[in-house]
């Protein structure tokens, strides 16, 4: 399973790396093409403007924090010092090389205009491997480490985006290279070391997804919204252009592969004109798994609830399918697509939109 998922996360750099170069031609203008990176930036303007608050300077470090913590109380980990010190730093010196590497032959502009080194995001990066370290290190003691230490990397990774540092598409690439960083280290360390070093207790973890179990899921997720409507309607302004949306959202059991689902959400509408407003959903339904191929999932899900949009309230239905590729025994990554539409007012039309986009979600 390790092997496996190192090779799809080094995979993704790759891509991701090749990717960056087509931007290196755009990183000098300063106001990009419409993408999920300026609808999320104009959520971002929208919701909270001044927002400017530095803790992800130190939270990027807390999975650190947490990690040396608990090995000097003497809490068995996966290493003995001397080789959990020689994989962080192979990890660490091969996530600054990504970083430094890709930043200063990209140069893209950070979306506050303040320098031209935003791609990929350095404190998500950092932040994503010591989330890494301590899942290779405590994760096979207990999952909660390993979900504590990627919920710290993921809000940290937000908070980039709040704080208008980053594009959403450099907290992407930021993580892929941190989690990169360290299978790659804790490699080289493991060529070197073989098995010396290793706690005695030490177990490598094991893929496990029992599909007949129930799951409870959280999820963080990302899309972009496309506006179903007439294009003259789109230019007068009675229906938005398009937007983005981010939210949370949570699956509940009642029986294995089947239960509630609920979701709140915030989504940027972009008219024609530049001007965008928010609009905040919460809605609950029920979904539905159907697992296959062992590692992959897809899921349909029916949703209604209320939307909030421009001083109205109304009416929020939403249904969708998403496929998910199951990284190891807690963690998933999703695509998905939902057709959702809202009437917040007797005076306006429905607004139809297709949400597309991806999340990352916890399971237990």
């Amino acid at each position: 399973m390790k092997k496996l998922s190192s090779l799809a996360i080094l995979c993704f750099i790759c891509i991701i790396s090749v990717i960056s170069n087509t931007w290196t031609a755009d990183a000098q203008v300063a106001s990009p093409k419409a993408s999920i990176d300026t609808d999320i930036l104009a959520l971002r303007n929208t919701a909270i403007p001044d927002f400017r608050w530095h803790y992800d300077d130190y939270l990027q470090y807390a999975p650190a924090g947490l990690m040396v913590a608990l090995k000097a109380s003497g809490y068995e980990s996966r290493s003995s010092w001397g080789r959990m010190l020689t994989s962080d730093a192979f990890s660490a010196a091969s996530m600054a090389v990504m970083v430094n590497g890709i930043k200063y032959s990209v140069k893209r502009l950070r979306p506050d205009g303040s320098a031209r080194n935003s791609f990929p995001s350095g404190h998500t990066a950092t932040a994503f491997m010591t989330a890494a370290m301590l899942d290779k290190e405590y994760g096979w003691r207990s999952p909660w480490f390993s979900i504590g230490g990627y919920t710290a990397a993921a809000l940290t990774g937000v908070s980039r985006i709040m704080n208008n540092r980053h594009w959403m598409s450099d907290v992407v690439a930021g993580a892929a290279v941190g989690i990169g960083a360290v299978h790659l280290g804790y490699f080289i360390t493991d060529c070197i070391f073989k098995d010396k070093g290793l706690s005695s207790g030490f177990q490598e973890e094991r893929f496990i997804y029992d599909a007949s179990q129930k799951h409870y899921v959280a999820e963080l997720l990302f899309g972009r919204r496309y506006i179903i409507g007439a294009e003259g309607q789109k230019e007068m302004g009675s229906l938005p252009e398009r937007g983005s949306m981010a939210g949370i959202s949570a699956d509940i059991p009642v029986i294995a592969g089947t239960g509630i689902t609920a979701r709140a959400s915030a989504s940027s509408m972009i008219y024609s004109t530049g001007v965008a407003s928010d609009l905040y959903s919460t809605i609950v339904g029920g979904y539905w798994n159907f697992h296959f191929a062992r590692r992959l999932e897809f899921q349909a899900k029916a949703m209604a609830g209320c939307a909030w949009f421009q001083g109205g309230c109304g009416a929020d239905l939403a249904c969708g399918v998403g496929l998910s590729l199951i990284i190891d025994s807690n963690f998933k990554l999703k695509g998905f697509a939902d057709f959702e539409s809202i009437s917040v007012s007797n005076t306006r039309p429905w607004i139809n939109s297709l949400v597309v986009g991806y999340s990352a979600a916890w399971f237990w």
